[in-house]
């Protein structure tokens, strides 16, 4: 493509902000596309009959599973055949994520510029990674050596920026005397870095690479992206964006470190109609002045800036402010010059910005499995003939379902600069813009790369109605297939995806590199379908240690750890975040357990810490990773309390006591705390971005209905909605006895178990355990397994635990339902950790009964205790 001046984008994109864009028609196309699947490589099962025990089986498969390596024809992959130097260029781009470009300049006389390997091998060759030979060849057809290889990877390593490992040992290998003078270092370093190893002393330089050698090594450096991406640290030269109308500016990205970056930078706007946003970070302000978002996106992490765009000074304003300007112009780190002084000729590029979307086949797909009736909903708002990305006025509906994956297949490979898509918000419908749009490209619609996200700032609470346009800027990337995915609360509406291409891109930032898709945003398809199963109540915020849970602390509740060290499979599914019940009813004790639950290295960040290690143990980290499901509490908005705090500096502190402001005050006061708490947790939740946990749901503090307190019942269901609305889960833990225990499916809740309260002082006879199991069953709830440290030293507490788990696989209870275990603070961690055998039962026995495996029948009588 040609690379023309920057600054005729920025004129041009500066004079199109006020015109209107009138879509191109595909010729040919089919009119109604909604209908006609288009093939992820996600959906594709493979499944090689010639790999048998071979070392390579599972990179083969994994790699296959993600359509980066294929097959060659009646199910076989012949592992050991050799593997020639143009099948490794199109291996080694995909995995490391360099986007394939069409070329006029055939330089290679065995590649040309038709040939399908051509975007490849000159990627690779523009990125200084495969070089020609003497004879302006490349040799692509010929087999590859295992010295080439040690070359290309060594190249490429230092092309993408994979921290090399630092040598402990010099490397030695028998055969050095067979190695070329230029591939010594290289095998060196590929051999610290454990991508290629030899055997028997040996390299074995000259040697061919076989298909199966070829898997392995891929996967290596996949896995080595998986991390890039996934701790991806970059810095912006500036916090926020504020210029003139028709002004443009920079956004610049640096890596944190000061090295070359990993990835290319992805830049997005969320108010297309204000300005744009070039692929080099360029923001071109339009005439109209307003605020809105770029975001900003390298491997997988996202950062966001506010943009404000003002009025242009007036004429008779200019000369007075002309000193002033230059000399902000020239003290500010961010580069700025105004659009309207590049040639007026150069803004008829503009002209080659061309939607090509529309009459293209498209799919949409939900996240997880659909569900019939909110399929059958949605229905009624079928938007036009056609689908989203014609171009119209009419609104597509989507009804919860978790979200949407939309995918486009266009005509041909087309050069791409924009992905496009209009929401709308209208509260009052149950309609709210979801949180983001992420965008994927791919050439064959099988292998996909990550292309940024784009993130706006209207909040849920937001009454009036809002339509926002998400656009994401891509740098030179030439795709077929294009993917969207947004998440869906209630209600979505959508329409005119637009996806833009520019046969004469301005792009000359080089070769572009993106991350695969997220190992936890392929898993999301999976885990939103899933239910709760096991939730560990975990209490924090205060008690020094008790109430400090750790990385270490999580590891062996997360995962069931053999004695030995194996972490054999996952314990609980879910944890419960829920503070102790003597914190303060005020603003400030609220904020205080919001500081503790959101701090460094400890709850929510350690648990996160040790899914990630879970994962890492199970060998799942870079391939099908595990989130863990979190349930955060709402603290309890006590009626006694008559000086809450302030929610606005110009409001006065809440009470919650109808004596002396009414009932219906003191209602409207508890409900308008929980809200505000609501929004600061999923602020802090949504800032935070777990990579491996997963928001499930939300619990109401509460342990009974509070018949005395003001309008109980209809605050419990105002909550149950408020948390309906961000399509999370309504949890509650009454105790055995409260009132308010069979209401609970008329209070909106999803899920409530009982509270046996097992551990007083007083022995608990069997009939009580077998009354709970009945109240249970009568009602429709879970069960909350109890217990304590006293069950290690106490026969009493002992036999109690383990009635209630006899008693509750005797009724086949243990199995297809969902429970809530509590452990007063930490106490199944002793046993998880315990070299006493009697102690390590109770972790052992735990989840025996968790998994339907536990096969006791008697109750421990008396004093029995093993």
């Amino acid at each position: 493509m040609s690379k023309k001046r920057m600054g005729s984008r920025i004129a041009a994109a500066c004079l199109a902000l006020s015109l209107a864009v009138t879509a191109a028609q595909v010729a040919g196309a089919v009119p109604d596309t909604t209908s006609t699947a288009v093939e992820s490589g996600q959906d594709q099962a493979v499944a090689f009959t010639d790999l048998g025990n071979s070392y390579a089986k599972d990179a083969i498969n994994r790699l296959a599973s993600l359509q980066l390596i294929g097959g060659q024809g009646d199910g076989l992959f012949h592992p050991q055949n050799k593997i020639t130097r143009q099948d490794i260029a199109v291996l080694l781009s995909k995995v490391v994520g360099l986007q394939p470009e069409s070329t006029d300049d055939a330089i290679f006389e065995d590649v040309p510029a038709d040939s399908p390997y051509a975007p490849y091998i000159y990627g690779l060759s523009d990125l200084g990674v495969m070089n020609g030979r003497n004879n302006n060849t490349v040799g692509a057809a010929d087999p590859l050596t295992r010295q080439e290889l040690a070359v290309l990877l060594s190249r490429l390593m230092e092309a993408s920026q994979v921290a090399k490992a630092v040598s402990t040992t010099e490397v030695a290998y028998s055969d050095e005397q067979d190695m070329a003078d230029y591939a010594k270092e290289a095998i060196a370093e590929v051999t610290n870095q454990r991508w290629m190893q030899g055997a028997g002393g040996n390299f074995n330089p000259l040697g061919n690479v076989t298909r199966a050698e070829a898997a392995v090594i891929a996967e290596r450096v996949l896995n080595a992206r998986f991390q890039q991406a996934e701790q991806a640290d970059f810095t912006l030269n500036t916090a926020s964006l504020s210029l003139m109308a028709g002004t443009s500016e920079r956004v610049k990205v640096a890596s944190a470190n000061g090295e070359k970056l990993p990835f290319t930078p992805i830049y997005a706007f969320d108010r297309p109609e204000l300005g744009s946003i070039l692929p080099d970070g360029t923001f071109v302000a339009g005439p109209t002045p307003g605020k809105g978002n770029v975001s900003v996106t390298m491997g997988y992490k996202t950062k966001t800036i506010p943009v404000e765009i003002t009025n242009a000074p007036q004429p008779e304003q200019q000369d007075e402010q002309k000193d002033d300007s230059t000399r902000e112009a020239a003290a500010t780190v961010v580069e700025s010059q105004p659009a309207e002084n590049e040639e007026a000729g150069e803004a008829a590029e503009q002209d080659d910005l061309v939607n090509v979307a529309p009459g293209s086949f498209t799919s949409v797909k939900t996240f997880g499995p659909p569900d019939s009736y909110f399929q059958t909903v949605e229905k009624q708002y079928p938007g036009p003939v056609g689908g989203l990305v014609t171009p119209s006025e009419e609104w597509t509906g989507f009804n919860r379902q978790f979200g949407r994956k939309v995918t486009v297949a266009l005509s041909q490979d087309k050069p791409l600069e924009r992905v496009a898509l209009t929401f709308r918000q209208q509260k009052s419908s149950g309609i709210t813009m979801p949180e983001s749009m992420d965008v994927e490209v791919s050439r064959d619609g099988k292998a996909w790369s990550y292309a940024g996200k784009v993130v706006h700032d209207v909040p849920v609470s937001e009454d009036k109605q809002v339509v926002r346009t998400l656009s994401v800027t891509l740098p030179d990337i030439e795709a077929r297939y294009v993917r969207v995915s947004f998440p869906v609360k209630v209600f979505a509406f959508a329409r005119q995806l637009e996806v833009w291409a520019n046969e004469s891109s301005s792009w000359g930032g080089g070769a572009v590199l993106l991350p695969p898709p997220s190992p936890t945003q392929m898993m999301e398809d999976i885990k939103a379908g899933n239910r709760v199963e096991n939730m560990l109540l975990a209490y924090s915020g205060a008690y020094g240690d008790r109430g400090n849970w750790t990385k270490d602390d999580f590891l062996p509740m997360v995962g069931y750890r053999t004695s030995d060290g194996y972490m054999r499979d996952q314990m609980f599914d879910t944890v419960l975040f829920l503070p102790y019940q003597d914190m303060a009813a005020t603003k400030v004790g609220w904020q205080g357990y919001l500081n503790d639950l959101f701090g460094t290295n400890r709850q929510l960040d350690a648990l996160n810490s040790a899914m990630r290690e879970y994962n890492r143990l199970r060998g799942t980290l870079y391939t099908t990773p595990t989130q863990e499901n979190v349930v955060l509490a709402l603290p309890y908005p006590a009626m006694s309390q008559t000086n809450f705090g302030k929610l606005a500096d110009n409001k006065p502190s809440l009470s919650f006591n109808p004596a002396g402001i009414g009932e219906e005050q003191a209602y409207e006061n508890r409900k308008q705390a929980l809200e505000w708490y609501f929004q600061e947790l999923l602020k802090r939740w949504n800032k935070a971005e777990y990579p491996y946990l997963k928001l499930e749901g939300i619990y109401w503090f509460h342990e009974l209905i509070e018949d005395g307190a003001p309008k109980e019942r209809d605050l419990i269901r105002s909550m149950a909605s408020m948390v309906h609305d961000e399509a999370l889960r309504f949890y509650w833990i009454p105790y055995y006895g409260a009132p308010g225990v069979q209401e609970w499916k008329s209070l909106y809740f999803d899920y409530a178990f009982l509270q046996p309260n097992y551990y007083s002082d007083k022995p608990v006879q069997l009939d009580r355990i077998e009354g709970v199991l009945d109240t249970v069953s009568k009602y429709g709830m879970g069960v909350e397994i109890e217990g304590d440290e006293r069950m290690y030293r106490d026969p009493k507490f002992y036999q109690t635990y383990y009635n209630q788990l006899v008693a509750a696989h005797k009724l086949g209870m243990d199995k297809n339902n969902v429970h809530a275990y509590y452990y007063g603070s930490k106490t199944l961690i002793q046993s998880a950790t315990s070299t006493d055998p009697v102690v390590r039962s109770i972790y052992d026995d735990t989840y025996k009964w968790m998994r339907g495996k536990f096969d006791r029948e008697e109750y421990y009588e008396g004093s029995e205790m093993p």
